[in-house]
């Protein structure tokens, strides 16, 4: 791979492109939006799941809502988190989550569920009534797919 004088990066001998600095950039944080999305998936539906095979009793500790402004002029933010903990062969593991606002009200009507946790190494958990963010992970790599497809029919463009 080269870049000629004329501006055009040669990927492979007798092929070039008509990319620019902020077309690679482009190119890249859409590559990465569906790396970060597909390891995102692949690490609870895949890793977590096939490791974390033991299970255990959990118990809610707290649950906080914060509320945060940027400046005058915006709106506030709020933010529910919930910490929770749980006990493998008398060790206490304790974890401080953001959740959805459901989860943060449902909370209070359940103060205990079920942790799965990897025996080898029980720090390494998930609770199956936390659910996955997966619309966030699909709309991530959605759009790093958008960016990609627009970028790449940009370079055939020119």
């Amino acid at each position: 791979m080269g870049v000629h004088a004329d501006g055009k990066i040669k990927l492979v001998k007798g092929w070039s492109v008509n990319m620019e600095a902020s077309d690679v950039l482009v190119v890249l944080i859409g590559s990465a939006l569906v790396v970060i999305g597909v390891f995102l998936i692949l690490r609870r539906y895949v890793f977590l799941k096939n490791r974390c095979t033991a299970q255990t009793g959990g118990k809610i500790l707290d649950v906080e809502r914060t509320e945060r402004q940027r400046d005058v002029d915006s709106s506030k933010t709020v933010s529910y988190y919930m910490k929770y903990h749980y006990f493998v062969s008398g060790v206490e593991y304790a974890k401080r989550r953001r959740v959805s606002k459901r989860q943060y009200r449902a909370a209070g009507k359940h103060d205990s569920f079920t942790v799965f946790y990897d025996p080898s190494k029980p720090k390494r958990h998930y609770v199956a009534e936390l659910k996955f963010r997966i619309f966030f992970t699909l709309l991530l790599i959605a759009l790093g797919v958008v960016i990609l497809y627009y970028s790449y029919s940009n370079v055939l463009l020119i």
